[in-house]
This record gives C-alpha cells, sequence and structure tokens, in this order.
C-alpha cells in the first residue's frame, strides 16, 4: 500500500516530487504500485507569527522582551529569517531536512510554505500589465475602489476590496506625463514598518521638529483632511495609480478635501498630535487599504525612490511589495558590502547608490538590500 509523503507548500519541486495543496496528488488510487503518495500537508493553523512577517528581526526582539518565551520559536523564528535569501534549491533542502527531524516543527513549516506561496515568480514579473498613473475629471481611480470615496474617515475598504487581486505592478512615476516624487519631508527614520511593541506598525516615522514642512509624495487628490484617533491631524491623498499616502501627527492641514495636490505640494506642517512622543512625521503607503511597507520603494536616507515600479503580490493578510526588475539581500550575520557587492558582481558604489547607503556606514542583521535582477548569481 502506498504511503503518503507529507510535503510542503509552494510552486517548488522537492524529492517528493510535485508539491499541490492540500490535497492528495491525482490519480494516486489508481497507482496501485507507486511507493509513495504525494500530498501537501498542513498541519492546523500553527504559525510563528500572528501576521505575515514583514520584519522577522522585530518580531524576535518583541518575544525576546516577553517572559516565558520558548527557545524552539526562538531557533524556528531564526531559522525563518535564513529563508528570505535562499535560492529555490535552498529551500528545497531546508524543508526537506526539516521532515527529516525526529519532532518536525510543524510551526515552521507552515510559515516557509506560505512564504514559498507568496513569493514572486519568474512569470509573476513578466506577464502582468502595470497599473499606471490615469488622469480623469474628479476622483482618481474610481474603478480601482468600486466608485468608493468617502472623506469622513481614513480607513474605509473592507478587506473584500482586495480579495480578488493576485499579481500586479504599480508604476509610481511617470517623468514625462509630470507625475514625478517627492519626499514627504527631509526627516531621519526613527521607526521600521511592521511589528512594534506586539503590534503591527503600518508605516515608517521620520524625524522632524514642529512646523517642518510636510509635503506630497506624488501627484493626486486630498481624500481625508482632519484629526483622526491616534494619527492626530491627519491627510490622506489618493494618487492616480490607486495608492494611497498617509500623513499623520500633523501640527497644521494645509489642504482640503478634494484638493488636486503635485508631488511637491505643502500639505502640512509636522508636529506631535495624536498618540506621540515627540514632533516626527508617521508615514504610510496603502493599496486598497492594505499598508505596504514605503521602503520597498523609497529611501529616507536619501529622500529618492529605489524603484518604479513596484509589483504587489497578494497574499492572505496583505500585499507583498517587490520591486520590479530587482531582487533584494537581506543582510546576515557578519556581511558587509563590499563581500555583498563581490557576490553580485557589483562595486560598493553601485551598490551603495542603490540603497542609499554610506560606504562607512553600518549594515543591520535583516536589513534588505535591492540588487539588480541582471546581478543575480
Amino acid at each position: 500500500m502506498p504511503r503518503c509523503v507529507p510535503t510542503f507548500l509552494g510552486p517548488l519541486r522537492t524529492s517528493c516530487g510535485l508539491l499541490l495543496w492540500g490535497a492528495l496528488a491525482p490519480g494516486w488510487a489508481q497507482l496501485p504500485h507507486a511507493e509513495v503518495v504525494e500530498a501537501t500537508v498542513l498541519y492546523g493553523d500553527e504559525r510563528l507569527f500572528e501576521e505575515h512577517p514583514t520584519d522577522p528581526d522585530t518580531w524576535m526582539d518583541s518575544l525576546c522582551t516577553q517572559n516565558g518565551t520558548e527557545e524552539d520559536a526562538l531557533r524556528d523564528i531564526a531559522i525563518f529569517k535564513r529563508t528570505l535569501n535562499m535560492g529555490d534549491d535552498e529551500l528545497v533542502a531546508l524543508i526537506d531536512s526539516l521532515f527529516e527531524l525526529p519532532e518536525v516543527p510543524y510551526a515552521l513549516v507552515n510559515e516557509i510554505s506560505l512564504y514559498i506561496a507568496s513569493r514572486p515568480t519568474r512569470a509573476d514579473l513578466d506577464a502582468r500589465p502595470c497599473t499606471g498613473w490615469t488622469f480623469s475629471e474628479g476622483i482618481p481611480c474610481q474603478d480601482i475602489y468600486a466608485g468608493l470615496w468617502r472623506c469622513d474617515h481614513p480607513s474605509v475598504y473592507g478587506t473584500e476590496l482586495a480579495d480578488g487581486d493576485t499579481t500586479l505592478f504599480l508604476e509610481l512615476t511617470r517623468e514625462d506625463l509630470g507625475c514625478g516624487a517627492h519626499a514627504p519631508v527631509e526627516g531621519v527614520l526613527t521607526s521600521r514598518f511592521g511589528w512594534r511593541d506586539g503590534r503591527p506598525h503600518n508605516g515608517i516615522d521620520l524625524a522632524l521638529r514642529t512646523g517642518d514642512p510636510v509635503h506630497s509624495m506624488f501627484p493626486g487628490v486630498v481624500r481625508f483632511a482632519g484629526s483622526f484617533s491616534s494619527y492626530g491631524r491627519l491627510v490622506v491623498v489618493r494618487h492616480h495609480n490607486g495608492l494611497e499616502t498617509y500623513y499623520a501627527h500633523l501640527h497644521r492641514v494645509k489642504v482640503a478635501v478634494g484638493q488636486e495636490v503635485d508631488a511637491g505640494t505643502l500639505i502640512g506642517l509636522g508636529g506631535s498630535t495624536g498618540r506621540s512622543t515627540g514632533p516626527h512625521l508617521h508615514f504610510e503607503a496603502r493599496f486598497k487599504g492594505i499598508p505596504i511597507d514605503p521602503m520597498r520603494f523609497f529611501d529616507p536616507a536619501t529622500g529618492r525612490m529605489t524603484c518604479n515600479e513596484l509589483m504587489l503580490k497578494r497574499t492572505k493578510w496583505s500585499y507583498a511589495a517587490f520591486p520590479k526588475g530587482g531582487i533584494t539581500h537581506v543582510v546576515a550575520s557578519g556581511e558587509y558590502l563590499s563581500a555583498i557587492a563581490h557576490r553580485y558582481g557589483m562595486t560598493v558604489s553601485e551598490l551603495c547608490a542603490l540603497n542609499g547607503l554610506q560606504r562607512s556606514g553600518k549594515l543591520r542583521v535583516g536589513q534588505e538590500l535591492v540588487i539588480h535582477e541582471e546581478r543575480a548569481p
């Protein structure tokens, strides 16, 4: 009688064969002489993370501050962090090795399985059209937002708005149409996107002084302008590619709902209103109401865009965002700029320019560096 071999979920092949989603391989019952029956088995809903791990380092730091955190959980998270810099063959070998352990860490297997399912494939990169800038009278991107335009509340979209999405590209700028980009503020990054103090931090924080000018990052129309809960004084701008940007904790709002703005338009003055420990700008980027890490396309250190097209791949919880035409490298312990540059056939200057780094700057373990796709080893 054939035996059922559990394997992992994802668009790869392991030594166990072709992978399926929660079902036995087609036709297995008609193969009485087969020694192995292929199946993908998710063992319950056990996960390493409560939400999609945008920043495993931050999540691990949070766990380490809690009493009673099991060492096995920290070990599994450390293993998961390594997968973020693995190629397909390495992931196959890792999954196979996990199933050979005396006690299989199914929470880790599930996490890696779902991560693999969210990774873009070459077909994703090549086959999807780009959602470019479109101009129409009045409200931007009404087709994308199913006609929804509410100005009384910043968060008005249900998850069902994005349920049918798979993969799409956002064209972030179009210089030939006058659609450029502008840094929202000249400030130092003080807090990243991801988990912070046990809850999601849906944007990035940029230091400023009260009264410093805050600018719209892209052209668009103001959808919300006023005070809202912990955001304090807040401006939300919907742009002509469907992206929306949030500018929170403002001291003063300088625009009105329905006002058209350009990249660089003054929309407010920085401050510390709402739930804030000091003057700073909380900046968010959202698509259909779902937060995206702004540092996937914007480098606060230089105030410049790091890519012109962003690929969004729908996951269970959010959109996984990837620069189109590029790959990323996650910094591991002991790595330094010259070694990373050599690995990808780049100069240190090229690597620094692409990521807005200083040659003398220090790398952070888990930091994600953008690498041109043609330089992939």
